[in-house]
């Protein structure tokens, strides 16, 4: 039996680290990302978005395409349309075309 809780597009965040998540930082939960929705400080819990359409600096090496899956560079903090071999991490998927040199996407979670 399962019992309805909340929609889920926003969850409560425990910030384990050290640091701040800001406002608009893009976190890796597991296999995929979330938005921080708030300011979260050190050892606090804190709105994370996991739905939505948001615009995320990109790589700026190749194109997207509209309905292209992306990934997250945790490395680069971006997203790149090249998925690592191990450990990649979902971003979601591009819903307006991306030039070459454009240096942000906008991302449906």
């Amino acid at each position: 039996m399962a019992r309805y809780i909340q929609d889920g597009k926003i969850i409560n965040y425990f910030n384990s680290t050290a640091d701040q998540i800001s406002f608009g930082d893009v976190l890796t939960l597991s296999g995929r990302i979330g938005v921080a929705a708030v300011d979260i400080r050190a050892g606090g819990i804190g709105a994370v978005e996991l739905e939505g359409v948001f615009e995320i600096s990109a790589e700026t090496t190749v194109p997207f395409t509209v309905g292209q899956t992306v990934y997250w560079d945790a490395a680069n903090k971006r997203v790149t349309a090249t998925k690592a071999e191990t450990g990649a991490i979902l971003a979601g998927i591009v819903i307006e075309p991306k030039a070459v040199a454009e240096s942000s996407a906008l991302v449906k979670l």
